[in-house]
């Protein structure tokens, strides 16, 4: 299978635009280059779901269904369905360098939080995309047919400190992660990451966490709410 694009205007064919034998590269290799695709990232759009259970965060938060917006490094835009304290509650999220935004569970206005007091403190979209890639041991390929036409689908295993970014804290006893990332073969840019295994001691063992990413380096601003 092999990635097309046209060649240039004039006849002659540019090196960069010469087809991509997307078999030809190891997994180690396709992970690398998303790696490095990351520094040609500047804003992207995410998506987190789960199954056989939810993300729980240090502080007892269950995130059930979030999602976002993100301008690297440090800024983004959460939309999290949450289970806090046995109640549904729907917090909204704006993180501008040091300073976050959320909206109070029942006025839904806006707030200034203190430093250190969101429940979300420790998110960081941007890390959570750069932990997986970095720290993703034991690549192989995917069973063929895991993987649409243009994409590669990489399997490996994580230590649970790859999650930190998104949990907040982790069980380090718990056992590695599996992990299954899914790399564009255009833009190298990872597209999705399913992740099975629990990284907090009150997590399920058999919970799934699938976290996708879409429109990179799209036109998103991120702005203050008040």
């Amino acid at each position: 299978m092999a990635l097309t694009v046209a060649c240039s205007s004039d006849g002659a064919s540019d090196p960069s635009d010469l087809p991509i034998n997307l078999d030809s590269l190891s997994p180690m290799q396709v992970v690398s280059r998303s790696v490095d695709a990351l520094t040609g990232l500047s804003t992207f759009r995410f998506a987190l779901s789960h199954k056989y259970g939810n993300s729980i965060l240090t502080n007892g938060v269950q995130v059930t269904v979030a999602t976002g917006t993100a301008a690297v490094p440090d800024s983004y835009t959460l939309n999290a369905d949450t289970l806090v304290a046995g109640f549904w509650v729907n917090s909204r999220v704006v993180v501008i360098d040091q300073d976050s935004y959320m909206t109070h569970p029942i006025t839904r206005d806006w707030q200034l939080l203190e430093p250190g007091t969101s429940p979300f403190g420790t998110f960081n979209p941007v890390s959570l995309i750069e932990g997986i890639l970095e720290q993703i041991e034991v690549p192989t390929h995917a069973p063929p047919g895991s993987a649409s036409a243009g994409t590669y689908a990489i399997d490996g295993i994580l230590p649970v400190v790859a999650l930190k970014s998104l949990t907040g804290g982790v069980d380090e006893s718990a056992p590695p992660l599996k992990v299954r990332v899914t790399v564009d073969g255009a833009s190298q840019f990872l597209v999705e990451a399913r992740i099975t295994g629990r990284a907090t001691a009150t997590e399920s063992e058999d919970l799934i966490r699938t976290v996708r990413l879409f429109e990179f380096n799209s036109d998103i601003t991120i702005d203050p709410p008040i």
